[in-house]
């Protein structure tokens, strides 16, 4: 009888080591590889960006509408302060094709882990982490203060209020940008941000082809007292301005579109 129940605990032992090891199995070919397909780095490489802007002075009262270039080079590799490898990336602007680049600054990049983490003007965001997913979320600004005032014409704006997680959407999509007339067969598309009120709009995404890197950039990080038109001094209205449209409206902030016209990826 002894025999019997020892024989019986020893295969259901047994049994619950199948189990478990034909579960683990299953999790460990469900996982996706981590890479950066959509984001890749290599000294040498560069991708050069037409800019348009549209900013909006809310001390001198004014709009002015931008276009120039920005040329983005990967330059070498280096220790971060961190101490970790990371990319050098300087970047260049001219005001059109005619005339010659100026160095304009520089920025670092690298991946750590699962994440591209990249320092922008001292701001360090997660740019991207993998394995790509549709609707996989992050918070992109971890490192960065939810209430820092970032400097534009005219005084500083609250960027990054009400910025919530990045998400990943239309992965493995195509995307057509007008401005250079290319296709992307296969892209990855990074909300950012995408809130709105009576007067704040904050907007930004990144769109990544395979292979290449960032295609696409918009921008739209806005505030407005809704004072009457043509005016910054005058008596705010907010009922009057809800529904008009907020290149209209807008009073304090910026516009920005980003379209890559060249690389050598």
């Amino acid at each position: 009888m002894q025999q019997s129940n020892f024989l019986n605990y020893k295969i259901t032992f047994f049994l619950l080591l199948s189990i478990l090891f034909f579960a683990c199995e299953r999790i460990v070919e469900t996982l996706a590889p981590i890479d950066f397909e959509y984001y890749p780095i290599e000294v040498g490489k560069y991708k050069t960006y037409q800019i348009d802007s549209i900013v909006y002075d809310e001390y001198n009262c004014t709009v002015q509408t931008t276009t120039y270039q920005i040329k983005e080079v990967t330059e070498t590799e280096t220790v971060d302060g961190e101490g970790d490898p990371a990319f050098v990336i300087k970047r260049y602007f001219r005001k059109t094709s005619n005339d010659a680049w100026v160095l304009y600054n520089i920025w670092t990049e690298k991946i750590e882990g699962d994440q591209v983490q990249r320092v922008e003007d001292n701001q360090r965001m997660i740019k991207m982490v993998a394995p790509m997913q549709q609707d996989r979320r992050w918070d992109g600004i971890v490192y960065i203060r939810r209430d820092t005032l970032v400097p534009i014409r005219g005084g500083s704006i609250d960027m990054f209020k009400d910025w919530d997680d990045f998400v990943c959407e239309d992965i493995g999509d195509s995307f057509v940008d007008t401005l250079s007339n290319t296709i992307y067969p296969d892209v990855a598309k990074i909300v950012q941000v995408d809130k709105t009120n009576n007067i704040e709009r904050r907007f930004s995404t990144e769109v990544y082809a395979k292979g290449i890197g960032m295609v696409y950039k918009e921008m739209r990080i806005l505030d407005t007292q809704c004072r009457p038109p043509g005016t910054c001094t005058g008596n705010s209205d907010i009922g009057s301005c809800i529904g008009t449209p907020w290149h209209i409206k807008a009073e304090k902030g910026f516009i920005l579109k980003q379209s890559l016209i060249e690389h050598n990826y």
